[in-house]
């Protein structure tokens, strides 16, 4: 539990980017998004924490995909997981996702990519996944109660689950296709 309280206060302590000049989130969204500092800090590169042999489970949840179907993280163990939380005001959540769905192309029998869009409405995840071309699995956290379980204040922010549900590595900021093919090593 310590280790999760750890992450959740490195988070909150790292500002990540947004830039709410196109679309800003819809209700009591907008007040957790308008963060404007940019970072590329890494959450689990070598990162000093007491018991640093026990694993950091994250929490787990259920959500609504744009598909209407339901996703629950402790249910999926057959594949590793990697989560993003973006939303589509943000400039550096949108420049990332083309390579975020290259990723999950190059590593299909293996990786399951969650987009988890915080704050927004369906049809605004929508209109946007078709203007930009994107085959991505976007979840709902519109109640941005997922988004507070895991302490997510800045934009984008990427954390990499392993098929048992530990935390083995995450990223606050946007990531370059080099960052992600790193994050992804760390699940061997």
């Amino acid at each position: 539990m310590k280790k999760i309280l750890i992450i959740i206060l490195s988070l909150i302590l790292i500002a990540g980017c947004t830039d709410n000049s196109s679309i800003s989130p819809d209700n009591e969204a907008e007040d957790a998004l308008n963060d404007n500092q940019e970072t590329e800090d890494t959450l689990n590169d070598n990162q000093e924490t007491e018991n640093s042999n026990e694993p950091i489970m994250v929490p787990d949840f259920e959500l609504e995909t744009l598909d209407g179907s339901v996703i629950k993280l402790s249910e999926i163990r057959d594949k590793n997981v990697i989560i993003n939380f973006w939303y589509t005001g943000c400039t550096f959540c949108v420049m990332e996702m083309p390579d975020l769905q290259k990723l999950q192309e190059t590593y299909p029998d293996d990786l399951l990519l969650l987009a988890i869009n915080v704050g927004e409405t369906k049809e605004t995840i929508e209109e946007f996944m078709a203007e930009n071309k994107l085959n991505i699995r976007v979840l709902l956290d519109q109640d941005m109660h997922v988004a507070y379980d895991y302490g997510i204040r800045s934009f984008p922010t990427t954390i990499a689950v392993n098929k048992n549900g530990e935390m083995v590595g995450g990223y606050i900021g946007m990531l370059t296709y080099e960052q992600m093919e790193k994050l992804y090593g760390f699940f061997e």
